[in-house]
Formats: structure tokens, sequence, C-alpha cells
């Protein structure tokens, strides 16, 4: 028996981050008198905020100073808590989507954003319970866009099938999580504001969760999954 599974991005699949987060960056390079320019913003999208601010201060010409990434980090965190407190948008049509899914394919969340970030939002917003495992940031290292992380995900629910076949699907808002989902063997699909020269290095693109169908997770499963194996 096949399992279809379903490794999905907390940040910009399900909920609007990428605001808050540049704010946040921004901010918290601001501190070291770096000035957060589109350019430096660019290195550092798709990442975990310690690797974030590690590429933007690189991309500024910042000297390496682990001291002063961690220091970011916990700045840029801090603001990102304070602009999220009391919630953000969710992308269109999600709840819907995520329950549609649920009931043909496992679940999962793989995601660059912390677990108190998520399990905070995911109560908010009243979807907590319909994604297992989640695999934070803090949970496997090294992080997204490491391999591991997917990985670990279905380690994780292959514990709850045993003996029976995985066939999993990355979904993604970044080409960064594309290519480390190719990077771990995964068919994937990227979701929204994805330049077309970088969705192309997914199987597949949706302008939102909305638009993934179940037919369209059975399609992807049956040819992406299979040409990567």
């Amino acid at each position: 028996m096949e399992v279809p599974v379903l490794l999905i991005e907390f940040e910009g699949v399900l909920v609007e981050t990428m605001s808050a987060r540049r704010v946040a960056l921004t901010e918290s390079l601001a501190v070291e008198g770096i000035v957060a320019t589109d350019a430096i913003l660019a290195q550092a999208a798709g990442y975990p905020t310690e690797e974030a601010v590690r590429r933007a201060r690189r991309a500024a010409g910042a000297p390496d100073d682990e001291t002063a990434v961690e220091l970011g980090r916990l700045r840029a965190e801090r603001t990102f808590a304070i602009r999220v407190g009391k919630g953000l948008p969710l992308t269109p049509g999600v709840r819907a989507a995520v329950e549609r899914l649920a009931t043909h394919a496992r679940v999962a969340l793989v995601t660059r954003a912390t677990r108190r970030e998520v399990e905070f939002l995911l109560g908010l917003a009243d979807l907590d319970g319909l994604f297992r495992p989640i695999v934070a940031c803090e949970d496997v290292q090294p992080a997204k866009p490491a391999r591991e992380p997917w990985l670990a995900a279905l380690a994780r629910v292959g514990q709850l099938f045993p003996g029976q076949q995985l066939r999993a699907l990355a979904v993604e808002d970044h080409v960064v999580g594309l290519r480390g989902a190719r990077a771990a063997g995964l068919a994937s699909v990227g979701v929204g504001a994805i330049p077309p020269h970088e969705a192309i290095e997914g199987d597949a693109w949706v302008e939102t969760l909305a638009d993934l169908t179940p037919e369209r997770v059975r399609a992807l499963l049956g040819t992406g999954s299979e040409r990567r194996r």
C-alpha cells in the first residue's frame, strides 16, 4: 500500500510572513549600522532566522562573527514575535485546502520557522491538530534547506505506517526550499510569488495552496516521485 505524504512549509504557504520577516531582519541589522537593501534581503530570503542573519551580514560585507549572528537572531525573532502578536493573515483558502488535502494524504509541516512561532500561529488560526508531524527549524540539524528535516519527517510518518511505501511531495514557497526538497529526493510544488525562472526548479507551481487539488497531488506523486527515485 502507498501512503501519500505532503510536507508543507508553514511560512508563505499557510501564513503570510514575508513582510514581518523583512521588517524584523531590517531592524535587527540596523542595530549594527547595516542598511538592509533589497539585494541584501534577497540573499537571506527562504532561510531560518539565524542563517538569514548570517547571509545578510555577509552580503553587506560585515565580518564573520557568530556572536553577532546570534545577537542578530535574537533581535530579529523578538521583533517578529512583537509584530505577529495579534496574528498574521492566512493565505487565501488555506483552511479548506488543508482539510480537503488531509482526507487524501498525510499532511505534515517541515518549516524554517521555530516551533514556538508555528504553534502560536497555528493556534490563533485554529489549525493546530491538522499537521502530524511538525518539524520546526530547531528540531533537526542541519535545518532547512538541508535535506535532513524532510527525511526526518518521512521517518516519523513511516513509524505510523510500517511496511508501507511513502509517496512524498514537498510544498514550498521559495526556490531555496524547492532545491532542498530536490536534494532530499522529493517531488515538489512551488506556491505563491516565485519567479518563473525559479519555479521551474520544482515539479509544478500553484498560485495558492487552494489550487493544489488532491487530483494534482496524485498526478505529481505518480510522476515526479517515480522520476526522482
